[in-house]
């Protein structure tokens, strides 16, 4: 994220942290967890005093004080003013797949201490306004952050992941061995978005790190989850889920007796066979040399095959 656009989001976090009562020791955990996630290490504490700038807070001073002081402040004319302000300032900087992003950040923000108010809501609701965000994937993200249960969570736009068998109507399941929780991947389908959380406290890890169950993650193509137990999931199974809604017919790729010869003669590929059903994932393995780009110059048509 640009400096413009991350100084914007402090003062929205501040905003919206600062309501009913004051600021949360939860919330500033999730701000500095937040930055150390988007920046070096020796800029954080730039941000983060920003964001006590905008809060009213005073680091000198015990943040409990603070919010005693604070209890029951109604959001100003002036709060309300600068909230339009910096969303109309950052709206076209933004793409809507940044939206939807900064949208799900500033309700993780809210979820760090649950404090689901009238006012922080209408917050994040004149945000959503102003991002031009469907009402229906608002209710989702809502959704998905707020709750925890499967029950909650039945909708079409959330995938669970757990050993259960499934027993839902409408969202979508993946079956895999004991989990202690649920994994839920929230669909945001007009950006192409996909996001996770996990409720449980086994050892699972997103792309090789560890997942924290009170963090939201960004599922991204090539994602891969790693489980206590079983095979992985990965970012194509997820996809293949939400695309069964919508392909009635099921595509199958097969390759017959391939063969590729370059223009001097030279044999590149033979005896090719690969057959590949939807959702099925398969790996291209080989030295250096073997042929694996040739492969896959033909498998796209970017090469005519010599036979086959």
């Amino acid at each position: 994220m640009s400096e413009e656009i991350l100084k914007a989001l402090m003062q929205l976090f501040a905003i919206i942290a600062k309501q009913d009562g004051g600021v949360e020791a939860n919330e500033i955990v999730y701000v500095k967890t937040f930055l150390t996630q988007q920046l070096n290490a020796e800029v954080v504490e730039e941000y983060l005093d920003l964001f006590y700038q905008h809060a009213g807070i005073d680091k000198t001073q015990d943040i409990n004080e603070q919010k005693e002081n604070n209890k029951k402040k109604l959001t100003s004319v002036k709060d309300s003013v600068r909230i339009l302000g910096i969303c109309k300032k950052i709206n076209k900087k933004l793409t809507q797949k940044q939206k939807s992003v900064v949208l799900v950040r500033l309700f993780e923000l809210v979820n760090a201490d649950r404090k689901f108010s009238d006012q922080r809501m209408a917050i994040i609701n004149t945000v959503a306004e102003v991002f031009n965000i469907p009402n229906e994937e608002f209710k989702n993200i809502e959704t998905f952050v707020v709750e925890n249960e499967p029950e909650k969570l039945d909708v079409n736009s959330i995938l669970i992941i757990n050993h259960k068998e499934y027993k839902y109507q409408n969202c979508k399941h993946i079956l895999t061995e004991a989990l202690d929780k649920n994994i839920f991947i929230l669909q945001i389908k007009s950006v192409d978005l996909y996001f996770l959380k996990y409720t449980g406290s086994q050892e699972i890890f997103l792309n090789g790190l560890p997942i924290n169950s009170k963090r939201i993650y960004l599922f991204a193509n090539g994602s891969a989850i790693r489980l206590p137990k079983g095979k992985p999931v990965y970012y194509s199974d997820v996809v293949s889920h939400f695309l069964s809604d919508i392909t009635s017919v099921k595509i199958s790729y097969n390759v017959n007796n391939v063969e590729f010869r370059f223009p001097n003669g030279t044999i590149g590929l033979r005896d090719i066979n690969i057959s590949e059903k939807q959702g099925e994932l398969i790996g291209i393995m080989g030295a250096s040399g073997a042929g694996k780009t040739t492969l896959l110059n033909v498998l796209t048509g970017m090469e005519v095959p010599s036979k086959g």
